[in-house]
């Protein structure tokens, strides 16, 4: 029986036992309404222990970028127009990111975008396919457009 049934039954007993009774003894009544009412908010929560472990489509997607470009590098994703800041990566340098699931999971196409803190142009590529759990690779190179991504 759910939650809401079980306090609707406690509810209707309280009543009609409340409509049932003796008009003169209402001291007795005040006490069992109270535990009866109260009966079903005495419970313990479950414990985080008993609650199975997180489904892949709730697991963020996690990229990692190699940054072999000779200027900090700034990692976007882009969808309906809307730009998300992931972070910075350092010349010669390497991070890892996590991208939302809900970011993937919504309508629209998504883009991962590599633009040089010092450069004119970017590298950018969709991400098509990318469900959350993937583990996604970056790789900036010194000429942009050899740039890649690896989905694994």
């Amino acid at each position: 029986m759910s939650q809401a049934r079980r306090t609707l039954a406690r509810l209707l007993a309280i009543a009609w036992w409340v409509a049932a009774a003796p008009a003169a003894p209402v001291a007795p009544v005040a006490p069992v309404a109270a535990f009866l009412a109260g009966a079903g908010c005495a419970r313990k929560p479950a414990a985080a222990a008993d609650q199975a472990p997180a489904p892949e489509s709730s697991l963020p997607a996690t990229l990692h970028v190699s940054n072999s470009n000779w200027s900090d590098v700034r990692i976007y994703l882009v969808r309906a127009g809307a730009w998300l800041r992931l972070g910075r990566v350092t010349t010669n340098g390497a991070a890892d990111f996590e991208i939302p699931p809900d970011f993937l999971r919504q309508a629209g196409s998504v883009t991962l975008v590599a633009s040089p803190v010092a450069g004119r142009m970017s590298y950018s590529t969709s991400l098509n396919g990318v469900m959350p759990g993937d583990e996604l690779e970056l790789v900036v190179e010194g000429f942009l457009q050899y740039s890649h991504l690896v989905v694994r």
